[in-house]
């Protein structure tokens, strides 16, 4: 079973998630507060297999650096494109929008994904109005997902995808058909 932990952490409230199977742990959007995250991972005694991104702001890999340097762990982000990272099995899903290397984790065998900014419990991440058809386009992508996904985002509260089907104005109604 895939523990998940949530530091919520910076001045913008930023999720970083610490998974782990065993002892094998990855780190999603390292925030800004690297001495929290790795105290949680040696309180835990866990092996810090990889970092993965869901984008590039400030709030989401203000830590990178720190947890690289004291991990020499492999970073999965839009450029790296890693699938597997020991037993750790994910998919890459392109949600562009909220900034044009956004992309989602998501881990089918445990039914879980990671969104960063992208949605949001009942809304979705920002967008510059020139982005607004790729995100219209990414959010269709997400209408396709299984309605039992649990949504972990980038700020805020889980969620899930049948829940934002039913509740996020932007998966309802004109704004995505």
């Amino acid at each position: 079973m895939l523990n998940v932990i949530c530091i919520v952490n910076g001045y913008l409230e930023e999720n970083c998630y610490i998974l782990y199977y065993n002892k094998n742990a990855l780190i999603i959007d390292p925030g800004s507060e690297s001495n929290r995250i790795i105290a949680k991972i040696e309180e835990l005694k866990l092996n810090v297999v990889g970092v993965l991104i869901t984008h590039s702001h400030f709030d989401h890999i203000g830590a990178l650096n720190d947890i690289v340097n004291k991990y020499k762990c492999i970073v999965v982000n839009n450029e790296n494109r890693i699938e597997k990272l020991n037993e750790f099995n994910f998919k890459i899903i392109e949600n562009y929008g909220h900034t044009m290397d956004s992309i989602s984790f998501l881990f089918e065998k445990d039914k879980v994904m990671f969104t960063g900014d992208f949605v949001f419990k009942e809304t979705i991440g920002n967008y510059d109005m020139k982005n607004e058809n790729i995100m219209i386009s990414s959010l269709k992508k997400f209408k396709l997902l299984n309605k039992d996904i649990i949504i972990y985002p980038g700020h805020g509260d889980k969620t899930s995808v049948d829940y934002e089907l039913k509740n996020n104005p932007y998966l309802r109604g004109n704004y995505v058909s």
